[in-house]
């Protein structure tokens, strides 16, 4: 029979879970406490939080919310991080905080609905940020209107320059 305090770990964890549209799965063996502290503050800013849950509760948890795919990955020491508003971000700190700590590694996730391993993930990590993705977006799309305006403009620029070097010969020639 379940204790008291793990169904409240259970509802409380599953409750967290289900207004988080973004779950990603990591091993953290041998990780320390300062390190965990680091962690948590690298995903913070993008609203995410990061929790070392029991692989049986988690994985209860997990299939009561929707993210069942993942319970398959909750083997050995294994921690989630949740909710947040930039799943990109979230990625991307996850990733750059393990290259710097060999103890942390990316298992699996769900993202933007969709369910990728750590190949999948790495390659997400290593697309540019949204603002850069928008920029290029935007230069790509002004690059044939920008064309098209030097085009359309040129006949007027060749006129004005054929009729200004008119106007400079007849003010050479004398009357």
């Amino acid at each position: 029979m379940p204790s008291a305090i793990k169904e409240k770990q259970v509802v409380g964890l599953t409750e967290e879970l289900k207004s988080s549209a973004h779950v990603v799965v990591t091993d953290y063996q041998g990780m320390t406490a300062e390190e965990f502290d680091a962690l948590r503050a690298a995903i913070r800013p993008f609203g995410a939080k990061y929790k070392v849950v029991k692989n049986r509760l988690a994985k209860i948890s997990l299939n009561a919310t929707g993210f069942a795919e993942l319970t398959e990955k909750m083997k050995g020491p294994s921690a989630i991080a949740y909710q947040g508003t930039d799943a990109a971000g979230i990625i991307k700190a996850l990733f750059k905080f393990g290259e710097t700590h060999t103890n942390f590694k990316v298992k699996a996730g769900r993202l933007f609905g969709i369910t990728a391993d750590t190949k999948n993930l790495k390659v997400m990590a290593d697309l540019p940020s949204r603002e850069v993705l928008m920029a290029t977006l935007l230069a790509r799309m002004n690059g044939p209107l920008t064309s098209l305006v030097t085009v359309l403009n040129e006949p007027l620029r060749s006129l004005h320059a054929a009729l200004s070097a008119v106007a400079k010969n007849k003010e050479a020639k004398p009357a």
